[in-house]
């Protein structure tokens, strides 16, 4: 397991925790964050296997490490070795941030929000009455789907191959979602795409997670995968003449309700957008 660094002075430490680690954007996203609140923080990635929660968590309460950001394969297991949950990590039984509150290690879950924030930042539009369609069933998407039944929307239709993930996924939605097929997704306002299709470095990379013809005008087109900035997906969308939204904005909005759950404060996104979006231009 890798060691989380000891503080210097007065410094305070919040880091990522998971497997594979190496190739995470949170310590870009955080530590230009607290850069520009002018914050004695630093963020640092750490390899944690399963195997090696405990003794990580342990370490977490000893040393008083500030905050976490949770990825795979922890986003579940982690949950015994915490003093409680939100009622939206309990929901969707994963966490993705831990933060402290008082003498509690409780964990969150801030994928849903953080989507939710981005595309109101976005469209700069009210979602009420809006229909969505969600590609995919698993944590990201019932993240998404969970958060939108906490508003306004219209109908929510999840696609997958495996209807009984599917229908679990819908459970999470309330009772404007539904399960459906490609056939459903002409009639929506919005197409989200939440399969991992598409991510640079993968075999997918050039693959379309439904055919493109499914699509229908006046449609705006999300896609959870953010390295490429440009995926595939949103490519051909653009093709067509439909608005697409990147997973860019989900990746920060995210990342920083997490710093916010830490710090308390509420900071600027401009610096943080341009930053990542070198990095992955850069990467790609």
């Amino acid at each position: 397991m890798g060691k989380f660094p000891k503080a210097n002075g007065r410094e305070l430490i919040a880091a990522v925790i998971g497997k594979p680690i190496a190739h995470s954007l949170s310590p870009l996203i955080h530590n230009t964050a607290f850069k520009q609140d002018k914050l004695n923080w630093n963020y640092h990635a750490i390899e944690v296997s399963k195997e090696q929660l405990k003794n990580c968590i342990s370490e977490v309460r000893s040393q008083k490490i500030r905050g976490l950001s949770v990825t795979m394969p922890l986003k579940e297991i982690i949950i015994p070795h915490l003093d409680g949950l939100t009622e939206t990590a309990s929901k969707l039984n994963a966490v993705n941030c831990v933060f402290w509150d008082g003498d509690n290690l409780l964990g969150d879950n801030t994928d849903g929000e953080g989507f939710v924030r981005a595309l109101k930042s976005e469209i700069n539009d009210s979602l009420d009455g809006k229909s969505f369609a969600i590609i995919g069933s698993g944590g990201a998407a019932r993240s998404v789907i969970n958060s939108l039944s906490e508003m306004e929307v219209g109908e929510i239709i999840i696609t997958n191959r495996n209807e009984s993930r599917a229908e679990y996924a819908a459970l999470l939605g309330g009772p404007n979602a539904k399960v459906g097929s490609l056939k459903d997704l002409s009639s929506c306002d919005f197409i989200v795409n939440s399969t991992p299709l598409g991510m640079s470095g993968t075999d997918s990379e050039e693959l379309l997670p439904i055919p493109i013809d499914h699509l229908s005008p006046n449609q705006i087109v999300i896609d959870l995968v953010y390295n490429p900035i440009q995926t595939a997906f949103l490519r051909e969308a653009e093709k067509l003449g439909l608005r697409t939204i990147s997973g860019v904005g989900m990746l920060i909005h995210q990342a920083l309700i997490q710093y916010e759950r830490w710090t308390g404060i509420n900071t600027s996104l401009k610096e943080i957008e341009d930053v990542v979006a070198r990095e992955i231009t850069k990467r790609h």
